[in-house]
């Protein structure tokens, strides 16, 4: 059986894969020659260029446009029938100087529109090249990747699969559905802040600072361009090396300087670990659209040169914990995906229309289709052309066998049915997620609740003490000394000498003494007189004075002296009533 031949488009680099020999890897740079057929790439990588001719480039981007490309010399060149002749003379030069009689298969980006599409199949349908012995399909390079992941070293069979293309002008993100067939269910989403091109120049920004800092360096004439461009070359191969390598070296070649620099692993993170972190924000964000969440996602699956750098790898197995798939050189894995779709028959003329998948469909909303692509299996990516109707495989007028497996194929049990695959490696997962952590206890909402309630009720009561204590507080203490005075009158203002005492009928037991204290005086009142000494009581045996002579005095005259105000030696309890000691009344005359 003959091997398929996979060609594969990229913005910056165009590859041409026979599954299981070889493999031819081009710039995107056309050179048309007067005499003689064009060739593909730039001399430091094609030796065939020893002569000067027409050098056209920056076509890739521009298939589907209306407005030609304008060469050098004034000529106008369409940019499909550009792309065309590079890919055929990629073919010669993967068959040594005459095309392969093997099947070819041609890949495109999945994020190209249906009018771009178009535009290549109607260019490659005019090179007899690609349409020996039939036509060569065309098909998507996510469709292609998935294939060749299949093929090596495998894909889980449930679930959703993220597959992220780095390439050199951007990444583009795919969700497809391994339940059914692989097919795409939502659109590719591009993002071009993440890509091979911003890598090399955050690389060589590194480099230049490190040159300024060490030395002075002139960057300002126009020699210096072609310095430039000749150190950033450097700096993708230096990228290239760290993938697989802990450190490599340079040589920096300015105006007046000439210098060998060291880069390492950790530099090289250092300066994509930005944009990298904002691609996984991206990538999340596309998940959370189409509803992909939890144990939904299957895998992540890496194509394209940037899956090549470590910590892209590790980066996406840390923030979605998933396996990350990626083939040992993913920069191929559309040419080589390609190239086993042709070999094996699965990629027909036919177009099939791929339904989103069941369940995601409500989630992500109708999953709209991508550009359009010639001859896809069952289990690949199909989405609608602009000028072919979708075509189910039950309408088409025949449907070539599968070709018996070749020696690059997985080989299946002979006992086993028609839908084996026999990856390399096996993917499970759990039915459901995991059961939650139990709660602590002092999360519980009761626990909360009951805590709420204890405090209110605390507030309340802090509250009403607060208030009673505030309607009964007693007056404040004296902060006079205790006097001790006897159940006679208050000393009058005037300058009269106090009343003696009424005679008693008979000898009266010694006057009983009360101990009162004084409020302080206002500031508005008068002050007291002076507080007289009272007598010390006579002793019990002595006899009692005699008996006054002269008349009563008359009742002293009112003063403005406030009341006293009887009070305890001792603190009220808070919230109890003041309850004041009884006032023994004075003993009768």
């Amino acid at each position: 059986m003959s091997d398929g031949v996979g060609l594969s488009v990229g913005a910056t680099r165009l590859a041409a894969v026979v599954v299981g020999r070889t493999a031819v890897t081009r710039s995107p740079v056309l050179t048309r020659f007067a005499h003689r057929a064009p060739e593909v790439g730039v001399p430091s990588e094609n030796p065939n260029l020893t002569e000067r001719g027409l050098i056209i480039t920056d076509f890739v981007d521009r298939v589907g446009d209306p407005v030609d490309i304008v060469a050098a010399d004034g000529s106008s060149h369409r940019a499909d029938g550009v792309l065309a002749d590079a890919l055929r003379a990629l073919l010669i030069t993967l068959g040594s100087g005459r095309p392969p009689t093997d099947p070819v298969a041609v890949t495109y980006p999945a994020h190209w529109r249906p009018a771009a599409v178009d535009a290549l199949r109607n260019a490659l349908s005019a090179i007899p090249e690609f349409q020996r012995p039939k036509a060569a399909p065309v098909l998507s390079d996510v469709a292609a990747a998935v294939k060749a992941l299949q093929d090596d070293p495998g894909l889980p069979t449930r679930g959703v699969i993220a597959v992220c293309d780095f390439g050199g002008t951007g990444t583009s993100i795919t969700l497809v559905d391994a339940a059914n067939g692989y097919a795409p269910v939502a659109p590719t989403v591009r993002h071009t802040d993440f890509s091979g091109d911003l890598v090399d120049q955050a690389l060589l920004t590194h480099v230049i600072d490190d040159l300024s800092s060490a030395g002075t360096i002139d960057l300002t004439g126009t020699s210096a361009i072609g310095s430039l461009s000749r150190l950033r070359a450097q700096c993708r191969g230096a990228k290239e090396r760290l993938s697989t390598s802990g450190v490599t070296s340079l040589v920096a070649e300015l105006p007046g300087h000439r210098s060998e620099l060291r880069l390492t692993r950790n530099e090289l993170d250092e300066v994509i670990r930005r944009p990298l972190d904002e691609f996984i924000v991206v990538l999340q964000e596309t998940l959370d659209r189409s509803g992909i969440r939890g144990g939904a996602l299957a895998a992540v699956a890496t194509v394209g040169g940037g899956a090549r750098i470590p910590i892209v790898t590790t980066a996406l197995s840390e923030t979605f914990k998933v396996p990350v798939v990626t083939t040992a050189q993913p920069e191929l894995s559309a040419a080589i995906g390609g190239g086993l779709a042709a070999a094996r028959g699965t990629a027909e003329d036919g177009m099939t229309a791929m339904a989103a998948a069941p369940g995601v469909a409500a989630a992500a909303g109708a999953a709209t289709m991508m550009a359009p692509e010639v001859g896809l299996a069952a289990d690949e990516m199909a989405p609608q052309s602009s000028t072919f109707g979708a075509l189910a495989w039950s309408d088409a007028d025949d449907v070539p066998d599968v070709s018996p497996t070749d020696p690059y194929d997985y080989s299946a049990p002979a006992d086993a049915g028609a839908d084996v695959v026999r990856p390399q490696m096996q993917f499970e997962r759990e039915p459901h997620d995991p059961p939650a952590a139990p709660i602590p206890w002092y999360r519980r909402p009761a626990v909360a609740m009951g805590t709420g309630l204890v405090v209110l009720v605390a507030a309340l009561g802090a509250a009403a003490l607060y208030v009673m204590r505030d309607d009964t507080a007693p007056t404040p203490a004296s902060t006079t000394a205790p006097v001790s005075t006897t159940t006679a009158a208050p000393p009058a203002t005037s300058a009269a000498p106090p009343p003696p005492a009424p005679p008693p009928a008979t000898q009266a037991p010694p006057p009983r003494t009360r101990t009162v204290y004084q409020a302080p005086p206002r500031q508005t009142a008068t002050a007291p007189p002076p507080t007289q000494e009272p007598p010390p009581p006579p002793p019990p045996e002595s006899p009692s004075p005699p008996p006054p002579t002269s008349e009563p005095p008359p009742p002293p005259p009112p003063t403005t002296q406030p009341p006293l105000i009887p009070t305890l030696p001792y603190e009220t309890i808070p919230g109890l009533p003041f309850v004041p000691a009884p006032i023994q009344p004075p003993p009768a005359p």
